[in-house]
């Protein structure tokens, strides 16, 4: 199971991951009925298109992070694994200092603070920033909307609850 971290927007109703390559946003195009004389063969044998801004709704970017004995940490990666690597995060401008001191984080690199913890005991979200498409595309964006996800792993599959 993964958590979404990435950007992400929807093309021809389908959510898709967006993300920049060569100086152009494109998509991956996993459904046959979607490629087009636009779509570019890449050196895996798949297929992505440039897209524009007209041709994608509003772009929203999603970070994952975590709970942990009440301080919100980071996440190393978003595969949800038996033990997962956290760190300090800023996502609400935390003083990571404090975070790193109170749960004992180590440094395990210069300036790099990680330590592995069982995923039971983590309590899983999402944040995800919402940007107007041109914006995004010009490098000018801000987000206009941000909410956070609850998301609850039950029955092997992920559940996400709007945070209110």
């Amino acid at each position: 199971m993964r958590l979404r971290w990435d950007s992400y927007t929807f093309y021809k109703g389908k959510e898709t991951i967006l993300y920049e390559d060569d100086y152009n946003f494109v998509i991956p195009i996993y459904d046959e009925k979607m490629i087009d004389d636009k779509c570019i063969q890449d050196e895996w044998g798949g297929y992505i298109r440039p897209v524009t801004p007209g041709e994608i709704e509003d772009i929203h970017y999603v970070t994952p992070y975590a709970i942990y004995k009440g301080y919100k940490v980071a996440l190393r990666g978003n595969r949800i694994a038996e033990k997962m690597a956290i760190g300090p995060t800023d996502i609400d401008n935390t003083d990571s200092h404090e975070v790193i001191k109170a749960l004992g984080i180590p440094e395990v690199d210069r300036g790099d603070y990680t330590m592995f913890v069982p995923a039971k005991d983590l309590d899983f979200y999402e944040r995800v920033k919402y940007y107007d498409k041109y914006g995004y595309f010009n490098g000018t964006g801000k987000p206009y909307k941000v909410e956070d996800y609850h998301v609850i792993i039950k029955d092997g599959e992920l559940h996400r609850h709007k945070v209110e």
